[in-house]
């Protein structure tokens, strides 16, 4: 079994959510996608990220 700790998972949701910016800048430069998928993308920016300074500290 695997130890998950919290210092993991923030890196994992972290990476996650730069693969989204990612993915979101790449679907909206092209113009042939559909547009109720590119709506529903531009939805994710009303999601507030939480940046949690002394994480380490906190948690680890």
């Amino acid at each position: 079994m695997k130890n998950i700790t919290i210092e993991t998972i923030y890196k994992k949701v972290v990476d996650l959510q730069r693969d989204v910016a990612q993915i979101k800048k790449s679907l909206l430069e092209e113009p042939e996608l559909r547009e109720d998928f590119i709506l529903r993308m531009r939805d994710i920016d009303l999601e507030k990220s939480i940046i949690v300074e002394d994480f380490g500290r906190r948690y680890g």
